[in-house]
């Protein structure tokens, strides 16, 4: 089955490059149109009705995301592509969306377009674009919400209203302030590099904490915290001057 796909793209040469790896590694995107603004990538999308889109972060008169904001529904796949690891970068991770950091290598590459094959034959629901959008507006805020992936699909959360998260094996179990816990697929160490900028952090390898919900902290050659929810979490010496920095 061809999916209809469209890239958004303003560089010639960054343009010829996506063309070729998708001729390549991905004979199965059918290349539909291309567009370098954002009225006429607006115009292109509501046009094609695309399954998958490739979109520049940074595009001549805009973003892709000024972009998204334009479209009256957005039922496609979206892959980012940007030459900056930037702020962008991270909200685009939260929402569990496909980026692509330039000059784009081709395992990234075909790791993107894999993970999209599934998505469609999974026909999951669109959600990750809203989600996205969502955390752009709050960039450096406790309002972000974060896509933890299940062994069914997904699931949306406040990060403001995660108390901690725990290792079980590769999976990482998420304890939430309604009582509720999530089981992710994905390890402990993914969730790291997205949380511990947000005032979480890391106390041991088998636990990261969201500070905001410390109750106490008990001293000893290590030390122990105690979480809002009765939790008793172990301080590993090796991580305990970074704890101990951010109380």
């Amino acid at each position: 089955m061809a999916l209809r796909t469209i890239i958004i793209e303003d560089e010639e040469n960054s343009l010829q490059v996506i063309c070729s790896l998708l001729a390549e590694f991905a004979p199965d995107f059918e290349l539909c149109g291309t567009a370098d603004s954002v009225d006429k990538s607006v115009q292109l999308i509501e046009t094609i009705q695309p399954q998958v889109v490739f979109t520049d972060v940074q595009i001549a008169d805009g973003t892709g995301f000024d972009v998204l904001r334009k479209l009256s529904s957005r039922n496609f796949e979206l892959v980012c592509l940007t030459a900056h690891n930037s702020y962008a970068v991270e909200a685009v991770r939260f929402s569990a969306i496909d980026y692509l950091l330039k000059p784009i290598g081709i395992p990234e590459f075909e790791a993107a377009v894999t993970h999209i094959r599934e998505r469609i034959n999974a026909k999951r629901k669109h959600e990750h674009i809203d989600l996205l959008l969502h955390n752009l507006a709050q960039f450096n805020t406790q309002d972000k919400k974060i896509s933890i992936a299940t062994v069914n699909g997904y699931e949306f959360v406040d990060i403001k209203d995660i108390i901690w998260c725990g290792a079980e094996s590769s999976y990482t179990i998420f304890h939430l302030a309604n009582n509720t816990q999530i089981i992710s697929s994905r390890n402990l160490g993914y969730y790291e590099s997205l949380l511990c900028s947000n005032n979480f952090c890391r106390i041991h390898h088998t636990s990261i904490i969201n500070m905001r919900f410390i109750k106490s902290y008990i001293k000893g050659k290590s030390g122990y915290v105690v979480m809002s929810n009765g939790s008793r979490l172990e301080v590993s010496q090796r991580r305990k001057n970074d704890f101990l920095n951010m109380i």
